[in-house]
């Protein structure tokens, strides 16, 4: 089976992570989709949130996207969560799937600090999502990599589908305004109405339940 991991913290989720997640299911094809909520993350700040209640919004936005599954792998660890011990552990115990693992423009401008990061290219697919302002440039360390290995989604099913790893593809989808940080400043001066469009309305109303984000 063809597996896509969108990996992060989704403090909260929102359709910034989902309606992507969505487009590149669709396009590439793939059989399913997995939503991977990390409890340490070795790049940013820790979760607001519980580990507990964002695997439970993540829950809850599945009601909206049902081809959608939760991989709780890194969850349960009590040291940063990086990405090839990740993969090499999924490979290792489902070694008949082929990873798909999906980032923003972000993600992969910055791949160079990640932990062993050229070693994700004998693991998985990397599928790059734009984001605004964020543009990989040829003084990049990436950037070898990137001409060598990117394609369109196109090109990738019709000359590399029955690959395991190797490729980069650059998806070209519709930008989502939103983004975590922003969503969390509405939440704590309360501005709910601004969040409407942004969060599934069920993972709304559990915030508002569980007073999350709030000063």
């Amino acid at each position: 089976m063809r597996i896509g991991i969108l990996g992060g913290t989704f403090d909260p989720v929102h359709y910034g992570h989902l309606r992507p997640a969505e487009a590149v299911r669709q396009q590439l094809q793939l059989d399913e989709l997995w939503l991977m909520p990390n409890r340490i993350p070795p790049h940013k700040a820790a979760a607001s949130a519980s580990s507990k209640q964002r695997l439970e919004m993540l829950t809850l936005a599945q009601q909206e996207f049902p081809a959608f599954s939760i991989c709780d792998i890194e969850l349960t660890r009590n040291e940063p969560s990086y990405s090839v011990v990740t993969l090499e552990q999924l490979i290792t115990s489902q070694p008949q799937h082929t990873f798909y693992f999906i980032m923003g423009s972000d993600s992969l401008v910055q791949l160079a600090t990640w932990h062993q990061w050229q070693q994700l290219f004998s693991l998985c697919h990397i599928v790059v999502c734009g984001r605004s302002g964020w543009q990989l440039t040829a003084d990049n360390p990436v950037w070898p990599e990137y001409q060598q290995r990117h394609l369109s989604a196109t090109n990738h099913l019709s000359q590399h589908a029955n690959q395991r790893a190797g490729d980069i593809i650059q998806m070209e989808l519709e930008l989502q305004p939103f983004a975590s940080t922003q969503l969390r400043q509405w939440l704590e001066q309360g501005q709910l109405q601004r969040c409407l469009d942004a969060v599934p309305a069920v993972v709304l109303d559990y915030i508002v339940a569980e007073q999350l984000y709030q000063s």
